[in-house]
Formats: structure tokens, sequence, C-alpha cells
């Protein structure tokens, strides 16, 4: 997608007027401008912007390039009291995919240490920047289409 700076700012805030849609973006905004930040702080080569992205899971900045694929997922919080009575025996394997849609609030993401109840789903895998792609199993980034390219102020 290709458009100058001013059409997309147009967009933007035109968007902005649904007020969770400008909190989302405000949300986004302030983690892409910390990480970037954060990594000029400790004396690394600045990556280019186009290269930051941030996950429609989890909601952390990661780098498209550096996408691991157990980078996003949820694992088992043992101290959450949804355990407390919890017989595998009786009650079946906790880390399952069944358990993890019966008991959402019983497991955490791997990279940002949020309840697994906070998302609205469940994934294993890559950082997905696509929250039309969001939320399917073994998701991928698809680096083909890089909303900022072309863009311009």
């Amino acid at each position: 997608m290709r458009a100058p700076g001013s059409l997309v700012k147009e967009a933007l805030l035109a968007l902005c007027e649904d007020n969770e849609v400008e909190k989302t973006a405000l949300a986004r905004l302030d983690a892409l401008t910390k990480s970037s930040g954060a990594l000029q702080g400790l004396g690394r080569k600045r990556k280019a912007i186009d290269d930051l992205a941030v996950c429609a899971q989890c909601d952390k900045p990661f780098y498209k390039d550096n996408n691991q694929p157990r980078d996003c997922e949820s694992e088992v919080d043992r101290g959450h009291h949804v355990w407390d009575d919890h017989d595998d025996d009786c009650h079946g394997e906790i880390d399952s995919d069944y358990m993890r849609e019966e008991h959402p609030e019983g497991y955490i993401w791997s990279c940002c240490d949020k309840n697994g109840k906070e998302p609205a789903d469940f994934t294993r895998g890559h950082h997905e920047s696509d929250p039309a792609k969001a939320w399917k199993e073994a998701s991928q980034v698809d680096s083909d289409e890089d909303f900022s390219e072309g863009y311009e102020d």
C-alpha cells in the first residue's frame, strides 16, 4: 500500500474519531516509540522503522526480521487459582487446547506476561502484525505488504 503522508494523516485522524481506535493507535505508537528509543539507548544501530511492528495478539513491539516461531504463545500459569483443585487424571491435561478454551485465565502470554483471558483468543507461533490474521494457529507475518512503505510527510 502506498499513499502520501498527508492522506495517511487524514485517514488516521478520521479513524481516531472513534475513541477505541484512537486509544489503540496511541498505545501502538507509544510501544513503537519506546522500543525504538530503547534500542538507540543501547548504542545499537537503529533498525528501520519499517522493520518494527506491533503484535496484534499481545500488543508487544517486535522486529519482523527477528520473529521466532515461539515468540508469542500462551503458557500455563501454574500459580493461578483455577488450577488449585485440578487433577490431570480426572480433569484432563492442563497444557492442552481444550483447557485453554475452558480456562483462558489460567494461562499467560510468554512474551508479555499478560493473562490469557485479556486477548480475545489463544495462538502459538510468530508475532502477528496483521489484525486480520491474528488468532490463527501458527500464524505467519506477511512481509509482502508493508503499510509504512512509500509514506512520506
